[in-house]
């Protein structure tokens, strides 16, 4: 390997400054122009944080309004969208019939759909609850009565499928089967909910069980992979928030490592847990009247992870949505108000009522918020104040409770019956 000289580095200085080499690295000025764009291929996002890296965006809707591109029905359900290159993955239920979509993100067009079960059926809205996912050549998906599916992205065909309530014994939930699965490696992690199968993990590529572990109903959550620092390098470790209990697992063997009980009215634990890597800082919040949010500091020597509560309080219940943590604040919704909450201490330093009781994700330091009835807003992500940046009604919706998926300079919005796509593109 050739090393340069300091005077063959000065040298490419000047030759970059004349205009004599040709495609130089960018420079610090040129990078900060240039867009960044990200898809959204897991739950809420590529980091299951509901922040996105994708820069580029209109950040004043009252000067440049989102403009939209497309809108259509959908088979019903609540389940949110992913998004890779061109495709957009979700679910929705037809009469007694759920199915994965795969849609065009240019028009919205289908470009197919497999049947992936039964439909599940409640008073607050029929079908499917949880989000496909996409890894690598492959979409997993699972319905609100169990049946878990890998199918081919392009295709759809299907690779294999179980159900995991069938499989394992165990009994659906009220509201359903509503957790995404989380790919960690070659595993695939589900929150099943058994007896001593209350989480498992298989092989992604052919369906068989890798390990299964704890003994506690399903929570409504998705499971989180987190890195806890420690003086030997990051410890890998798998966060589970199942129906009455708050569980950190050793990835390998799904060993318990700690546990916390958490009880809630009618084991609504919805939210997906929070990590700050910075602090070591874990944290959960439910609604209703057992709701409460609590904050856990995590520490790991020799490989084995600990957990510690911090404080717990009632200023922050996350009901059916969670928050985003973006520079030591959390951003979210207590049942009908959004706030802003300081995670070190649990101090609540705003409230606002801005669109309604909604979900909330982040990109370009701001936030994108949905209320359930279809209304959208731009709020800059300040501790300082809700300042708001403009709004618009995305659906005209009564029951809009699915988190939004941003890729590309493009927001796909859902409610229970219709998908629309939206460009927030500079």
């Amino acid at each position: 390997m050739k090393i340069l000289t300091p005077l063959c580095v000065v040298s490419i200085g000047l030759l970059v400054a004349v205009g004599m080499v040709k495609n130089p690295t960018l420079t610090a000025a040129d990078s900060k122009t240039k867009v960044v764009q990200e898809d959204w291929p897991d739950w809420r996002g590529a980091r299951r944080d509901g922040i996105s890296r994708q820069t580029g965006l209109s950040l004043d809707w009252t000067i440049s309004k989102p403009k939209r591109i497309w809108e259509r029905e959908l088979g019903v359900g609540y389940s949110s969208m992913t998004v890779v290159g061109d495709r957009l993955f979700t679910m929705g239920a037809e009469q007694d019939v759920e199915s994965v979509y795969c849609l065009d993100v240019s028009d919205g067009l289908t470009l197919w759909k497999v049947h992936s079960g039964t439909t599940f059926k409640n008073s607050y809205g029929n079908g499917p609850r949880g989000t496909p996912i996409v890894d690598g050549k492959n979409v997993y998906a699972l319905g609100a009565n169990g049946d878990l599916l890998c199918l081919v992205s392009q295709s759809g065909e299907v690779v294999w499928q179980t159900n995991v309530l069938k499989r394992f014994g165990a009994k659906n939930i009220i509201w359903g089967v509503s957790t995404t699965p989380l790919i960690d490696g070659k595993k695939l992690v589900v929150n099943v909910g058994s007896k001593q199968a209350s989480i498992v993990a298989f092989d992604k590529t052919d369906g068989k069980v890798i390990w299964k572990t704890h003994d506690d109903v399903a929570g409504y959550s998705s499971p989180v992979r987190i890195d806890v620092p420690s003086d030997d390098g990051p410890v890998p470790h798998l966060v589970v928030w199942c129906g009455k209990s708050l569980v950190g697992l050793k990835p390998a063997d799904g060993s318990v490592q700690w546990k916390h009980q958490w009880l809630t009215t009618d084991d609504m634990n919805i939210a997906t847990p929070i990590f700050d890597p910075a602090t070591r800082t874990l944290y959960v919040s439910a609604s209703r009247g057992t709701g409460r949010c609590s904050a856990y500091r995590l520490t790991a020597t020799k490989g084995t992870v600990k957990s510690e509560e911090i404080y717990t309080n009632k200023q922050m219940k996350n009901h059916y949505n969670s928050c985003v943590l973006l520079k030591g604040h959390l951003y979210g919704f207590d049942n009908n108000v959004m706030k802003c909450q300081e995670l070190a201490t649990g101090k609540i330093l705003w409230t606002n009522r801005t669109v309604g009781k909604g979900a909330v994700i982040a990109a370009q330091g701001h936030l994108v918020v949905l209320g359930e009835k279809g209304e959208m807003a731009l709020v800059q992500a300040s501790p300082k104040a809700y300042t708001e940046k403009g709004r618009f009604q995305a659906l005209a919706s009564k029951r809009a409770w699915t988190p939004p998926a941003l890729a590309r300079g493009k927001l796909y919005v859902r409610d229970l019956e219709r998908i629309t796509c939206i460009s927030v593109a500079k």
